[in-house]
C-alpha cells in the first residue's frame, strides 16, 4: 500500500509539472489585422476583428491562417464561441438590434439570430462538456457593463437564467473551462478571473497582457487574444480549484 501511495503521489507530481502554473505562457503568436475581440476553438482558432468586420480562422498552436469569412454583425461584433458540431456562436453589441447569432463555423452563414437584453454583450462561451464544444448545452453571454453573464438555450436560443458577477471580476469576452467547470474572462487590466456558473470568484492570475478582449479554452491551455493583434496560450491546469492542503494530507500518511 506504501508503494502504491508513493507512487501515487510521484504521478501527481508528474503531471503537476507537465502541466504547469496556472497562466503560463506557453506561446504565442500575431492575428493579422488588429482590433481582436472574440475567440472561439474547436480544430482551428476563430478570432473576431471588428476593426474589420471579418472571423479570421487559423491553426491554434502556429497561428497560422487557413481561412476568414465576414463576421455576423459587422464592426459591432464581439464574443465568439465554437459549439460542435460545426457551430460559431456570435455577439452583437452596441448597434441595434442587439443579437447572438448562431453561424456556420464554415463560412459564417447565419442559421438564427435572438434578441439579447443589453448592448454590452462583450463576450459568449459554449456550456459543453468537452473540447470544442462538445455536448454544449447552452451558451453564456456576459454583459459587463450589468456585471452579469446571461445563460441561452443552445438549441432553442431562449434565454433560460442569469446570474450576476462582482464588479471587479467584469469580463470582455469568456471562455468556459468544462475540466474545472468554471468561467474564464478579463477586461481592461492583466487580470484573468475565473467564476463558477453562479458567478462566485474561485481564482484568479495576472495575464501576459492589458485588456483581453478574446479567450476560449481547449486541452488544458486558455487562448488569449488582446486588441493589438497578439494571441496568447497558457496553461490552464485540471485543478486549478485544488488546495496545497491535499498534498499535505498524502505526506501525513509517511510519518
Amino acid at each position: 500500500m506504501k508503494k502504491a501511495l508513493i507512487a501515487t503521489l510521484a504521478a501527481l507530481c508528474v503531471a503537476a509539472a507537465a502541466y504547469g502554473d496556472l497562466g503560463t505562457v506557453v506561446g504565442s503568436y500575431p492575428i493579422p489585422g488588429g482590433g481582436q475581440a472574440g475567440l472561439g476553438i474547436g480544430t482551428y482558432l476563430y478570432v473576431g476583428n471588428y476593426s474589420s468586420s471579418r472571423v479570421t480562422v487559423a491553426n491554434p498552436l502556429t497561428g497560422s491562417v487557413v481561412a476568414s469569412f465576414a463576421n455576423a454583425g459587422g464592426g459591432s461584433t464581439r464574443g465568439l464561441a465554437y459549439a460542435a458540431p460545426g457551430y460559431l456562436w456570435q455577439c452583437k453589441a452596441y448597434a441595434v438590434p442587439y443579437l447572438l447569432y448562431r453561424t456556420n463555423a464554415a463560412n459564417g452563414s447565419i442559421y438564427a439570430s435572438y434578441s439579447t437584453p443589453t448592448n454590452y454583450s462583450h463576450g459568449c462561451a459554449p456550456l459543453a462538456t468537452g473540447d470544442g464544444g462538445a455536448g454544449t448545452t447552452a451558451i453564456f453571454v456576459s454583459d459587463y457593463s450589468a456585471d452579469r453573464i446571461y445563460v441561452y438555450n443552445a438549441t432553442t436560443g431562449s434565454l433560460t437564467s442569469s446570474f450576476s458577477v462582482a464588479s471587479t471580476c467584469m469580463m470582455y469576452d469568456i471562455a468556459y473551462d468544462w475540466r474545472n467547470q468554471i468561467i474564464w474572462g478579463g477586461m481592461n487590466g492583466a487580470v484573468i478571473h475565473g467564476v463558477t456558473t453562479t458567478g462566485s470568484l474561485v481564482t484568479s492570475f495576472s495575464g501576459p497582457w492589458s485588456g483581453a478582449y478574446g479567450i476560449a479554452y481547449s486541452g488544458e491551455y486558455l487562448y488569449i487574444a488582446y486588441i493589438n493583434g497578439n494571441v496568447f496560450r497558457v496553461h490552464c491546469p485540471p485543478n486549478v480549484g485544488v488546495t496545497p492542503s491535499s498534498v499535505g494530507k498524502v505526506k501525513a500518511l509517511f510519518r
